[in-house]
């Protein structure tokens, strides 16, 4: 279960640079490029943890 919140994450944030590369400059789209990839590893990172606790029990 957890390969798919990987994926999920890559392939949301490679469609978010995709779409941002097509209506900004090259400066703001690595910033936000860089920001949606911490976004993206902090939510597969929450997931994750809901996922253990979830099968545990807590």
């Amino acid at each position: 279960m957890i390969s798919v919140y990987f994926f999920t994450g890559i392939f949301f944030t490679l469609g978010f640079n995709a779409f941002l590369s097509q209506v900004t400059d090259d400066f703001v789209t690595g910033v936000l490029s860089i920001v949606g990839g911490v976004i993206s590893s902090v939510v597969v990172a929450w997931c994750k943890d809901r996922w253990e606790r979830k099968r545990s029990g807590r």
